[in-house]
């Protein structure tokens, strides 16, 4: 508003192909008068006009420190993101790695365990046989007690049949 106006007055009071006022050339003071006029439109007109100029540039400034900040405060928060990110993988690196260790290990382990079990299984089959074979070994012992038994018997018998035959013979004895 006030730059309007200076500009107003300058263009009121300044020399262009208007005259002023026609009265002015006929007294020295109302020449001055004008002319004084005249000097506080154009001081009034740069005034303003720098105000106007300085806040524009005050406004860019402010509006481009505002982004710097926005930017740099972005730019922390990325930085720090990113060293998170590069401590994370670090820390998953070493979790793999540890893992692998594991899994080696784990392997190793693994065959161990099946060499157990094969041995466990020979260990039950062998108990297998050897059970099959004490039951074998108490049939034939079952079995020879049975036939010697039977070999008494009869042996006991023939010596009955050879008494009842030949009586004679064992009266001699």
């Amino acid at each position: 508003v006030l730059f309007a106006d200076a500009v107003g007055e300058r263009a009121l009071y300044s020399a262009g192909k208007k005259k002023p006022v026609l009265a002015s050339k006929a007294t020295p003071a109302a020449h001055e008068h004008i002319m004084m006029r005249l000097f506080r439109a154009q001081r009034n007109f740069y005034i303003t006009g720098f105000s106007l100029f300085l806040l524009v540039i005050l406004r860019t400034m402010l509006t481009r420190v505002s982004r710097i900040a926005r930017l740099e405060a972005n730019s922390e928060a990325a930085v720090k993101q990113a060293m998170n990110a590069g401590n994370m993988n670090k820390t998953l690196l070493d979790e793999n790695s540890a893992l692998k260790k594991l899994t080696a290990d784990k392997e190793d382990l693994l065959e161990e365990i099946k060499k157990i079990e094969d041995l466990e299984e020979k260990v039950k089959a062998a108990e297998r046989r050897a059970e099959t074979s004490k039951a074998d070994a108490d049939a034939m012992r079952k079995q020879s007690e049975n036939l010697t038994k039977e070999y008494d018997r009869l042996l006991q018998e023939h010596q009955k049949l050879q008494d009842a035959v030949c009586p004679s013979d064992k009266k001699a004895d």
